[in-house]
């Protein structure tokens, strides 16, 4: 387990998309009984985390994955030096939409 972080097992599904554990994420942070898990209820911090490009794996996909990994689980996005930041990445897109690509982020519930 990284330093710092608690982990919750939200759910198990057989099959199913990246939509089924964005889903359980909006839920846990919609609950009130959260600040159980860390800090306090708005400032609490999720981090979305896949098997990005396993499926065919490639020494491409894993630094890929790898890179997505450590960026979102760097302490600067885990507990950000101020308050400014609600949702930190390996890269954000700008131009055309708002994204992260690889889907990969940490975000406080408030965001």
């Amino acid at each position: 387990l990284h330093p710092g972080l608690s982990c919750q097992l939200l759910n198990f599904f057989e099959t199913a998309s990246e939509a089924a554990t964005l889903l359980d994420i909006y839920q846990f942070c919609q609950n009130d009984d959260k600040a159980s898990v860390q800090r306090t209820n708005n400032d609490t911090r999720v981090v979305y985390i896949h098997s990005k490009g396993s499926y065919h794996s490639s020494t491409h996909n894993n630094n890929w994955r790898r890179e997505m990994t450590n960026s979102v689980l760097h302490q600067d996005c885990l507990f950000p030096p101020n308050d400014a930041c609600d949702v930190c990445g390996a890269q954000f897109y700008t131009r055309f939409s708002f994204m992260f690509p690889g889907n990969m982020w940490t975000a406080k519930c408030s965001y």
